[in-house]
């Protein structure tokens, strides 16, 4: 009897680097991951207070966008409102960067160290990016297929970051946790292991 393939899926909440300068949201990423599979990603924003919080961001402003519009491989996509996760082997120095935003635009970075190399992985599909937002919050929910980049039959540790931007550009720094003095969420000691 052959044996049956492996899914994880779980839900965490993200917490901001600084409460402070932070918006009044709450913020939870989860990730679906089947063997063999599209890796599948969700972020729901919702304001802490009834009717507030949401309308000073700027994440969208439409009530749905299916790729939202441009859907454009793009550098640069954290110096807005930008959805992350970040992808590595156990026990391997290289891991993957996947970045998007509610717009549909979208890039995977590959490292082969902490912070080295950072080039667009050739391999990549593009994403299906979809961002809906109604009275009560802004969803963005990520679907990508792990072939052929990602070669490997576990479960990779997971980083699952975003960055939010406010209507006076001031940007927020969301993460499982932060290790470290300053945001950074290539530090592996922030990621779920498997």
């Amino acid at each position: 009897m052959g044996r049956h393939p492996v899914m994880v899926r779980q839900v965490c909440p993200l917490v901001p680097f600084d409460m402070d300068q932070s918006p009044a949201i709450h913020a939870v990423a989860e990730f679906v991951w089947r063997e063999n599979a599209a890796l599948e990603l969700n972020f729901s924003l919702c304001p802490k207070v009834a009717d507030n919080g949401l309308d000073l961001l700027a994440v969208g402003s439409s009530e749905s966008s299916q790729g939202g519009g441009s859907s454009q491989r793009r550098d640069n996509l954290w110096l807005h409102t930008c959805f992350e996760a970040f992808l590595a082997r156990p026990g391997d120095a290289e891991y993957w960067e996947l970045n998007a935003s509610p717009n549909g635009d979208w890039n995977l970075y590959r490292f082969s160290d902490y912070r080295t190399g950072g080039s667009a992985e050739p391999q990549a599909s593009v994403p299906g990016v979809t961002f809906t937002r109604d009275r009560f919050g802004c969803r963005c929910s990520i679907e990508m297929d792990l072939q052929p980049w990602w070669r490997h039959a576990e479960i990779p540790e997971f980083g699952l970051t975003m960055v939010v931007e406010d209507k006076s550009s001031n940007l927020s720094y969301w993460a499982l946790s932060h290790p470290g003095n300053q945001p950074d969420f290539h530090d592996r000691r922030g990621f779920l292991r498997s």
